[in-house]
């Protein structure tokens, strides 16, 4: 794992080895300075000719201290750049199959938290472990000076604190810190789960009794948290003793009368010389989560798309006339039961296709496998005669609209939330969409227009007109193909009939439109059923 972490810094090794040496430098100019103040109460004497060296010393270690964080925070923080936009690039290559499961808090937590939490290994690792080591040896050297068996404690004392006390202890706190992030985990999938059905709860009068739950889980969550701080405790107290033990055992062997100040101060600040080594001890509790976090990245950089196109798939399309599904059979590659088995139909432009069946039946998934959301376990679907295989997956996007049964805004503007950032879509073709789907009077009455905010702005958008924004915007984004995933299951007659009626009059392609509604199948020109894993055609009722 670490050498796949390290992969991310190689083009800032000059400012890896900068921080080194500076942090280097900084962390013996401070026994430098603890050394002089030593003999100055030692040697008042001479403490005069001590200030201006140690006033000097005392600059170096703040500038170098700064220098260090400054070059080690510039590492950390451009490899999380570069990570997060390595996730996002990821999720594009993985959606929308991966953002179809249930784990979008898992997604969240890895986005947010996740990344935040690997800051600790590229700012605060790397380098205090290279000057932990180097530091050592030098020390190992300074204290040589005073006896052989000094030095042979001070070495063992060091190796004790920077390396055997955090290994101990990492291998303890494993378990414990792994238990910890996975609750993390499932509790902010339940968060994020209990705010979007929050209405539902209400009405059902179970918002007080899953939210006790919520709390329990955070308490689990508390609990595992608190072991892992108490771990930390044990720690830091056994570094302690190690070195006051190591102390002991130095003046000891070396005697605390030296005939040099020097000498006497080496002995006296030696408890003060394991900074950069304590810094190790610390390092396991933060690096759990910091490689906890890292394991969740890294599976996910490593995640194969679930996708119905080849590693080879160039085939590029223009436009969509018709859809041929071959004998398709497909289950889900994280399940056993079969979805759809040996399926067969036709789609056309011009048309409007209604899927209906029971909530299960594979209606969305169809839809799904259309669009290459999957891998099919059995048959072919052909676009325009192409093998969906071999088309590129952006090139069949770029031809598809999708509109799920729960719209989907983003806290902007109703023209940035139409257009999506596309600047060659004029106003006046908003307008015309606008009043394609009978929106035109409700945003003449914003104060702001179109640059009206959707979600939190002064008009509070219904369900009805949350699905008419969204036809809008499909219809100021020109494709072939139009999936309507139950779009009106919860909407009242008035708006599934605006909504179907703009669909009939202003849009030319196919249409495929999944519903268990008799209203909205009754604007099909054909429909097909599904039930028992298969498919079969089925009369339309007169419009």
């Amino acid at each position: 794992m670490i050498r796949s972490l390290l992969r991310y810094t190689h083009h800032l090794t000059g400012a890896i080895i900068i921080s080194f040496l500076i942090g280097l430098v900084a962390e013996l100019t401070k026994v430098v300075v603890l050394v002089l103040a030593a003999m100055m109460l030692f040697d008042p004497q001479n403490a005069s000719h001590l200030l201006i060296p140690g006033i000097i010393a005392v600059v170096i270690v703040g500038l170098g201290s700064f220098g260090e964080q400054y070059a080690g925070h510039f590492v950390a923080f451009h490899v999380l750049a570069e990570l997060r936009g390595a996730v996002y690039r990821k999720l594009v290559q993985l959606a929308p199959a991966k953002l179809d499961s249930q784990g979008s808090g898992k997604l969240l937590k890895l986005i947010g938290s996740d990344i935040e939490a690997m800051e600790i290994f590229y700012a605060h690792t790397i380098v205090p472990v290279a000057i932990g080591l180097i530091y050592g040896v030098l020390m190992v050297a300074v204290y040589s000076s005073l006896n052989g068996p000094a030095a042979a404690v001070v070495l063992v004392s060091y190796a004790a604190v920077g390396l055997l006390i955090p290994y101990y202890r990492h291998e303890q706190m494993t378990a414990k810190a792994q238990a910890a992030d996975r609750q993390k985990a499932v509790n902010q999938q339940y968060l994020l789960e209990s705010v979007r059905g929050m209405a539902v709860l209400r009405q059902l009068e179970v918002a007080d009794a899953r939210m006790k739950t919520g709390n329990e889980g955070f308490d689990h969550e508390a609990t595992a948290f608190q072991q892992s701080q108490f771990g930390q405790l044990l720690k830091n107290m056994s570094a302690t003793l190690v070195m006051l033990v190591a102390w002991l055992f130095i003046v000891w062997l070396s005697g605390w009368t030296q005939p040099q100040p020097l000498q006497q101060a080496l002995l006296a600040v030696f408890p003060l010389t394991f900074g950069p080594l304590l810094a190790l001890t610390n390092l396991p509790a933060s690096l759990l989560n910091g490689f906890a976090a890292a394991r969740n990245l890294l599976n996910l950089l490593q995640e194969a798309p679930a996708t119905s196109a080849a590693i080879d798939a160039t085939q590029t399309l223009n436009q969509i006339a018709t859809i041929q599904v071959d004998h398709v059979t497909f289950k889900y590659p994280s399940r056993d039961e079969t979805v759809l088995r040996q399926v067969s139909l036709s789609l056309h432009a011009g048309e409007i296709v209604g899927f209906v069946g029971a909530s299960g039946s594979g209606k969305s998934t169809l839809a799904k496998l259309i669009m290459g959301w999957y891998p099919l376990t059995q048959g072919r679907i052909l676009i325009d005669g192409i093998d969906l295989t071999k088309i590129d997956p952006a090139s069949l996007r770029a031809q598809v609209n999708y509109l799920p049964q729960t719209p989907v805004f983003f806290s902007e503007s109703v023209r940035d939330n139409l257009t999506l950032h596309d600047a060659t879509i004029t106003d006046a073709q908003i307008w015309t969409v606008l009043d394609q789907v009978k929106l035109t009077s409700r945003l003449r009455q914003a104060e702001k227009g179109l640059d009206e905010n959707v979600v939190s702005g002064q008009l509070q958008f219904s369900s009805g007109e949350q699905q008419r924004l969204e036809l809008a915007r499909a219809l100021l984004h020109p494709s072939s193909v139009l999936v309507l995933d139950e779009p009106t299951s919860n909407l009242d007659t008035e708006n599934e009939r605006l909504i179907l009626d703009a669909i009939k009059a202003y849009y030319h392609g196919i249409v495929i439109m999944i519903s268990h509604r008799a209203e909205s199948a009754a604007y099909a020109d054909r429909l097909y059923r599904f039930a028992d894993h298969r498919v079969s055609a089925a009369s339309t009722e007169p419009k």
